[in-house]
């Protein structure tokens, strides 16, 4: 079932009237849902109603004043949401992308959502449904109609259009095209479906090598950049901040490479808990700042190689991980790439890391891995609230 602007409804024995629509597609698997935005005039409340048809999820939720604490829940969902479709009183447009996490408690019928868009962290908070608890008691129109009543937070009502491409202002495509137009087109298709052909084939065997950490943090919002260290032989380390914790950054990132990754431990000594994680190529460790903030760091591994300075802003413990983590797990094979040049870690004095082959980080980019060249399963992010 699929709801208009205006439209009517009674969720969980209260009214509510459809105010906004958003259409969302998961980057990670590319499932779909819906986020309706319902607003009671009798309650003056507004929330976020999802709608997953495909995997039979509805949930209502409310925007959270302050932080909630995640005790005693369990993380049932993560990924990337991408807003493919617009309507009404919404504050995002097509194309907006923002990262979440989904938490469900023991009874797997209360949730917590997290979503960090390009401006901050909203954090949401609601329940299951079962579909016989939501219920249109009257129709408001249709979404592609052309133009439609909107609630104003300000109060009042305005008067909106469609906002998805290929539509008119009257919810139709423009039948003006003349044909020397439409052979223009055809034209200019014959000459690009080769070009995309090749590409295609191209991105497939790019597709094989391992993707990088450095450009996932760039163009990611959940990562905010914050400064970069100069190292020796032309190599610098990028730190970026983060509001998720050190266990959600580290396993979005693993995620966010398709878990290609050579190596992966977390510190479990020194009362420390970052994680350090290497590719063929890079060297990345998330951690906790002396202020309590989340960093990550990432450099390539000649970088690493060549420069043993201490991790911006980081703790003793981090500092002695970071090396000691480089030294037993990357050093080696480097010292072979890199022969040429000496290193800091010539000198290497402090202990080696023994390998744990039970660590939760090295496993779960093990299992992303095998989902990326299988059929994902997922709940399709249905429980997410919204911006």
């Amino acid at each position: 079932m699929n709801f208009a602007l205006g439209d009517k409804l009674r969720v969980d024995g209260d009214d509510f009237e459809v105010i906004g629509i958003i259409s969302y597609r998961n980057r990670m698997d590319n499932a779909m849902w819906m986020e309706y935005k319902i607003f009671s005039h009798t309650l003056r409340q507004e929330k976020w109603l999802s709608f997953d048809e495909e995997f039979k999820e509805y949930s209502v939720s409310q925007v959270a004043r302050g932080n909630v604490p995640t005790d005693g829940y369990h993380e049932v969902d993560r990924g990337v949401e991408e807003v493919i479709g617009a309507w009404g009183n919404v504050d995002v447009e097509i194309g907006d992308t923002a990262n979440f996490i989904e938490y469900e408690d023991v009874t797997e019928e209360k949730i917590i959502s997290h979503e960090i868009w390009e401006d901050g962290l909203e954090v949401s908070t609601g329940y299951y449904l079962d579909e016989d608890e939501i219920v249109r008691t009257a129709t408001g129109g249709n979404m592609a109609s052309g133009a439609y009543n909107s609630y104003q937070s300000s109060g009042g009502y305005q008067s909106t259009g469609y906002q998805s491409s290929g539509f008119t202002s009257g919810g139709t495509m423009s039948n003006n095209a003349s044909s020397d137009s439409v052979k223009k087109i055809m034209k200019l298709l014959v000459t690009l479906i080769p070009i995309l052909v090749i590409f295609s084939a191209f991105k497939g065997i790019a597709g094989n090598s391992t993707p990088s950490i450095a450009k996932y943090l760039d163009k990611t919002s959940t990562y905010i950049y914050q400064t970069s260290i100069t190292g020796t032989e032309g190599e610098k380390a990028d730190v970026y901040m983060t509001y998720y914790d050190v266990d959600s950054a580290a396993k979005d990132i693993i995620a966010g490479i398709d878990g290609k990754t050579e190596d992966v431990q977390q510190n479990t000594e020194d009362g420390d808990d970052s994680v350090a994680i290497l590719t063929s190529k890079e060297y990345c460790l998330v951690y906790t700042s002396e202020d309590g903030e989340t960093l990550v760091q990432i450099s390539t591994r000649k970088y690493a190689y060549y420069n043993d300075d201490d991790p911006y802003r980081s703790r003793t413990g981090t500092r002695r991980y970071y090396r000691r983590y480089y030294y037993s797990r990357g050093y080696g094979s480097d010292s072979g790439t890199y022969k040429s040049s000496s290193s800091p870690y010539g000198n290497y004095s402090d202990s080696t890391l023994s390998s744990n082959p039970t660590d939760t980080y090295n496993t779960y980019a093990g299992s992303v891995r095998q989902s990326s060249t299988t059929s994902r399963t997922s709940s399709g992010g249905g429980t997410s609230s919204g911006k």
